[in-house]
């Protein structure tokens, strides 16, 4: 008994079902990719954004309103405290222990001193001399004692005669929005101690990135600079974080905006 093949007519609809099972396949697998890929842009822009905020919010809660040096849109330059402690004698202070981190890389570019009169306003002294080993003896006579586990540390001077006054020691940074160099063409958040060497903190970010300020009595930030700047009380971060990459069916990277409203020490007027 001869068996029957399949005719061509059979054959060329197995093969345009075929076709058309593939053709879905392919663009089902090429869909689920392009999400995949979408989805891996937009974590990584949130992350470039996030990454930046993280430090500039630790460091920035510590500037004082007087600290601040200078602002605009794209730059913010302030006295940033790396160092606390408080006066005891002859320009000696205790200070409270120091991250070994934080002091290695700390660029230090004078010290300041509160006033303990009802105005409680630091006096920033800029100072090319960093401090010394300090006698503990000089607050043990002064019946302060010292900081346990902390430095005792000379700043060469007499701010306060005051025992007890609080003192700071503090670097000079700058924090600017400008274009990256490790991604030429893209923006970075780069930040620049004084007399140290500039570091991209983040990239790459949208031209939307910028920086905005309160003064005293707002609820709101403001694009313009404070006048005088020693109104400023805080300031609102703008983070417009993109993906290195653009996503297929895209025209630009992926981004995500992080903002943060960081008030400044004793900024309450």
């Amino acid at each position: 008994m001869r068996r029957r093949g399949l005719s061509l007519v059979e054959v060329l609809i197995a093969v345009v079902l075929l076709g058309i099972v593939g053709a879905g396949i392919t663009r089902l697998l090429q869909s689920q990719m392009r999400y995949f890929t979408r989805t891996t842009n937009q974590k990584e822009a949130r992350s470039v954004a996030r990454s930046a905020l993280n430090l500039m919010r630790a460091e920035m809660r510590m500037i004082d309103p007087l600290g601040i040096v200078d602002a605009s849109a794209d730059s913010l330059r302030v006295r940033l405290p790396y160092a606390t402690g408080l006066h005891c004698a002859a320009g000696v202070g205790t200070f409270a222990p120091v991250d070994s981190m934080t002091l290695a890389t700390a660029v230090y570019a004078g010290y300041a001193w509160k006033d303990t009169t009802a105005t409680a306003a630091y006096t920033y002294v800029t100072s090319a001399t960093a401090p010394t080993a300090g006698l503990a003896s000089a607050c043990t006579l002064a019946g302060l004692g010292t900081v346990p586990g902390g430095p005792v540390w000379s700043i060469g001077a007499t701010p306060t005669t005051v025992v007890g006054a609080p003192l700071l020691l503090y670097q000079i940074v700058t924090y600017r929005i400008a274009e990256s160099a490790l991604l030429p063409g893209r923006t970075a958040v780069w930040r620049q101690p004084l007399g140290g060497t500039a570091e991209e903190i983040a990239v790459p970010f949208s031209a939307d990135t910028r920086f905005r300020y309160y003064i005293a009595g707002a609820n709101t930030a403001q694009d313009a600079v404070p006048s005088p700047i020693t109104a400023m009380t805080g300031v609102e971060l703008v983070l417009v974080g993109e993906s290195e990459r653009i996503s297929p069916g895209t025209a630009a990277p992926e981004s995500r905006e992080s903002r943060v409203a960081i008030f400044f020490r004793n900024a309450v007027q």
